[in-house]
């Protein structure tokens, strides 16, 4: 081991001037005490001899390639130095080339700040795929940030289609309660169909929002991510400090935790270049902001016309969903947001369901299906095992299982439709889960699974459903009164009989004159005693003088 020179100078120093011992001073530098007789000596260090590289006789050459072709990759330099006798790898050639390759010139920008209301920033952000039941979606993160505040807006859903993206804009305008004079956007084409040079064709609908909150449309250069470095750099921030690492149960919970990481971190924090809290410049930005419009811009999805097949369904993003039947070959238009689907027939709302982000499912009323099978009473066993079959995938499995059994499927759904009756689908469908994980297949043990669930959870059995054999009848749905509504009618009732007895106490004979009712034994069979004669309010009978 050789000491380095500031080590060598000292340790000469400390010996040579100071008269330290050897050991001592090896003993201070940690180091073997030849090591320091080394160092004390007058003829200076042995210079380390370099390593000699197996690709020393083929650096001419490189340098030669790379000063006519600058761009020429390691991989290509690699295979015409094997031609060229090399023998070792290309790990120590990239080494080399990343050495002797001129650096590549970064560009520098200038950074550009608005006024307050002047400009907002959109992008959206990919963040992989998010289940949905038994599908997987693409999920997207929408992003506006106000230039001058840096306040954001986020939400997620699971497309970047045209109505959603109006509808986030819609929902962001909200948020910010006010809109800017201008919002920036990338070539995205629900906003900008065609740009050649500077002339930019815009999509007419996006437009058309645009003049319904009166903002200008701006689109950055194409490939050039560093004119909207805001939004850009919001993306990050999200993937990076919200969704990373969390996990989410539905799309509603991850809207929900989203909400709340903006409203409590995001634009709250201490933003790194303004050096303030986005959330309080924000409340100066608003005042700059323009008013938002009396209506909102109807952001549904619209389809129209749709003639509605002979299997009375409409068909939305791979879903069906049910209609009523008589509307068969008529013409109607589909209204879509993110929550419901709406079917209008010449202004009336003939159907309405919640919206399934699942695909290939057939969505259904059971009061359409009802009026189909009034019309075809043999359909009914198939279209029980289709409805037990829609509540989850293990009810599938749960038939399937029983089909290859020796039970009768038809009477083990029609028992199982009982239990729907009775309980409801959500319940059914947890106990034919459970009977599949326990490999226990028939009516009564579901049943005895759901009473089990239901006994946990502090609940009894629900009463036996009245049936009456008529179809119309078995369908009408009684809800139950609260019991504080009979509460409230007897005490109306006991009110003036109160005020009866008090009278009769006031005046307990009856005055010279006055007509008055004898008393009778409550079960004296005599007729025309105690009664009063209709409209007259006289008692019949005689007048006692």
């Amino acid at each position: 081991m050789t000491a380095p020179d500031e080590m060598r100078g000292e340790m000469r120093r400390l010996i040579l001037r100071e008269g330290w011992a050897i050991e001592t001073v090896a003993r201070r530098f940690g180091v073997h005490h030849s090591v320091v007789r080394r160092a004390i000596r007058d003829d200076p260090p042995d210079k380390p001899t370099p390593a000699v590289s197996a690709l020393d006789p083929f650096k001419p050459y490189i340098v030669q390639r790379l000063s006519e072709l600058p761009r020429l990759t390691g991989t290509r330099l690699f295979e015409e130095l094997e031609e060229r006798g090399y023998k070792q790898g290309i790990a120590i050639l990239r080494r080399y080339v990343a050495k002797v390759r001129a650096p590549k010139p970064r560009k520098a920008y200038l950074t550009v700040e608005v006024n307050p209301g002047e400009q907002a920033q959109v992008d959206w952000g990919s963040f992989g795929r998010f289940r949905i039941g038994s599908t997987q979606r693409p999920l997207s993160v929408f992003s506006m940030v106000m230039s001058w505040s840096r306040a954001i807006f986020i939400d997620f859903s699971l497309d970047q289609k045209m109505d959603t993206f109006l509808r986030m804009h819609r929902r962001a305008l909200e948020f910010f309660d006010g809109v800017p004079r201008r919002i920036l956007y990338d070539n995205l084409k629900s906003v900008v169909l065609h740009h050649v040079g500077s002339t930019v064709q815009f999509n007419p609908r996006f437009l058309a929002f645009a003049g319904h909150y009166l903002f200008e449309p701006v689109a950055a250069p194409v490939r050039y991510p560093q004119a909207k470095g805001k939004v850009e750099s919001s993306i990050k921030y999200i993937r990076h400090s919200f969704f990373y690492g969390r996990s989410f149960s539905t799309l509603a919970d991850l809207r929900a935790k989203a909400a709340a990481w903006r409203d409590q971190t995001a634009n709250q924090r201490i933003h790194a270049t303004t050096r303030e809290r986005p959330a309080e410049r924000l409340r100066i930005e608003k005042t700059r902001l323009h008013s938002l419009p009396k209506l909102p811009f109807d952001t549904d999805m619209v389809l129209f016309p749709l003639v509605v097949p002979k299997e009375a369904r409409v068909r939305l993003d791979t879903n069906t969903y049910s209609v009523p039947p008589k509307y068969v070959g008529r013409t109607v238009s589909l209204r879509a947001d993110d929550h419901t689907v709406r079917v209008v027939c010449d202004g009336e709302e003939i159907a309405t369901h919640k919206r399934c982000w699942e695909r290939r499912r057939a969505i259904e009323d059971k009061a359409h299906i009802d009026q189909l099978l009034d019309r075809r009473k043999g359909a009914r066993g198939p279209k029980r095992r289709d409805r037990l079959a829609s509540l989850a995938p293990e009810c599938r499995t749960y038939l399937q299982e029983v089909a290859r059994r020796n039970i009768n499927l038809e009477n083990e759904v029609k028992k199982l439709m009982r239990l729907v009756d009775r309980y409801g689908e959500t319940e059914v469908a947890q106990g034919m889960t459970e009977a599949l994980k326990g490999r226990t297949f028939g009516a009564r043990y579901v049943r005895t699974l759901i009473d089990q669930a239901r006994f946990a959870r502090g609940f009894g059995e629900p009463p036996e459903p009245v049936v009456t054999g008529n179809p119309a009848a078995d369908r009408i749905v009684v809800e139950p009164h609260a019991l504080e509504t009979y509460d409230a009618i007897l005490e109306k009732q006991e009110t003036p009989k109160t005020e009866t007895t008090e009278e009769t106490d006031a005046h307990p004979h009856p005055r010279s004159g006055e007509d008055h009712v004898p008393e009778t034994d409550p079960g004296d069979p005599r007729p025309g005693q105690g009664r009063r004669a209709a409209g007259d309010g006289h008692p019949k009978g005689h007048h006692k003088k």
